[in-house]
């Protein structure tokens, strides 16, 4: 009986890819548990450190006009699920248009806005890959000379989607519906949580997480923080993590989403164990 129970723990403790390894989460506060539980469950420790935090922007009267000025627009894109959440706060599902085409960069942001809405199929735009350039490369954001759009974004978000859609002709505005922030932590706070063990990766889903951690952390820390994998959602950010000096391996999510992270940490973590 001894011996078929430590068979089986020796199973368990195979399958468990993630065993013994330490993943820093940066994600915001409200963004963490999905990934977090589907982490643990491969056997990882992990380490919830939020480098930015959410917030609502400052109220203005664009915001309050939108329920009655939406009509005026033929699309609407959200470029995050910050930004669906952020669009209705002020937005009422059942006064959209029904001939508003609606935009999403990402599976998080198509599972919040079908959250809020029941979506037809034709009135859906989503692109691969889950960025602006995949979103400007559909065939519903190739003729748009004339139309009116909208983007719903974060505040100093990029401005790619916007530029490229009025080159092709499309009347552009754009509404901050959220503000980042670096979020507030005693001198030592870093120290406390990985005192135990110290990350062997770390999961930035922005560039400004990475700026923000490393401000947020001693000279000591940060010189460990560059030495080990991160993992990234872009091409774009493993040439801002190079830039702020980061020597070690970096990884790129198969998607941007919970299980995409998962999958491209136990991928990761499974060429490690070779």
């Amino acid at each position: 009986m001894r011996d078929k129970a430590r068979q089986d723990k020796a199973k368990q403790d195979k399958e468990l890819v993630l065993k013994g390894q330490c993943i820093l989460n940066t994600r915001p506060a409200h963004q963490q548990d999905g990934l977090k539980l589907l982490l643990e469950a491969q056997g990882a420790k992990v380490i919830a450190f939020p480098a930015i935090e959410i917030i609502e922007p400052e109220t203005t009267d664009f915001h309050r006009s939108l329920i009655e000025n939406i009509e005026h627009y033929h699309i609407a894109l959200f470029v995050s699920r910050n930004a669906v959440d952020g669009a209705f706060r002020y937005l009422e599902p059942d006064k959209l248009p029904a001939e508003l085409q609606l935009g999403v960069i990402g599976d998080a942001s198509y599972r919040a806005l079908l959250h809020r809405i029941n979506l037809a199929e034709e009135r859906l735009i989503r692109g691969h890959p889950h960025n602006s350039e995949g979103l400007l490369a559909t065939s519903a954001l190739q003729q748009v000379a004339g139309k009116n759009i909208l983007i719903f974004r974060g505040q100093q978000g990029r401005n790619l989607l916007g530029d490229e859609l009025r080159a092709r002709g499309a009347s552009v505005s754009y509404c901050e519906v959220y503000r980042r922030k670096k979020p507030e932590y005693g001198a030592d706070s870093f120290a406390q949580i990985t005192t135990e063990q110290f990350p062997t990766l770390v999961v930035f889903t922005s560039n400004e997480g990475m700026e923000n951690l490393l401000a947020l952390t001693n000279s000591r820390e940060r010189g460990e923080l560059l030495g080990i994998t991160w993992l990234l959602i872009s091409e774009r950010m493993r040439e801002s993590a190079i830039n702020l000096g980061h020597n070690a391996a970096t990884i790129i999510a198969a998607n941007a989403n919970d299980e995409g992270i998962q999958q491209t940490i136990n991928e990761w973590a499974s060429k490690q164990a070779v």
